[in-house]
């Protein structure tokens, strides 16, 4: 996955969202969305979505049991209708702290995931923040990337 960019839309009073056309084309006629634990929404490929969900499989149950509740119990199958738009279900939406109306979303692509997150949200990771940006080098050199 190839998952790249940042990119912003509305969610209408029906919590539909258009998702972007590169995202669509990435990820394929259907997806799914589900919680992330930092309060925003990812969304994964059917491939990462069973990678992940594989990984889940292969831990121990009694460790993992409320981590799958969670995670498999708010995602949802995805597909975008003709417009390029997405129903979210009203949980992914107050999870998310989604509001309709012209704030609206941001996308931000991961490389195998895409994150939604409220627009404007001081939650929304500031990449541009010198204090972050050193820290994420520091990172990335100790990870030697």
């Amino acid at each position: 996955m190839n998952l790249l960019g940042t990119y912003s839309n509305t969610l209408d009073a029906k919590n539909r969202v258009f998702f972007p056309a590169k995202f669509r084309e990435d990820l394929g006629p259907s997806f799914v969305i589900t919680v992330n634990l930092d309060k925003c929404l990812s969304v994964y490929s059917l491939d990462e979505w069973e990678k992940y969900t594989e990984k889940l499989k292969s831990l121990p149950k009694t460790k993992v049991l409320e981590i799958t509740r969670f995670i498999c119990g708010l995602a949802m199958n995805a597909t975008p209708d003709a417009q390029g738009r997405v129903m979210l279900t009203r949980e992914l939406v107050e999870y998310a702290s989604l509001k309709p109306g012209k704030d609206g979303v941001t996308f931000i692509g991961c490389g195998d995931r895409v994150e939604i997150w409220p627009a404007g949200s001081t939650a929304i990771p500031d990449l541009y923040n010198a204090e972050k940006v050193d820290e994420i080098r520091d990172l990335m050199l100790e990870f030697g990337l």
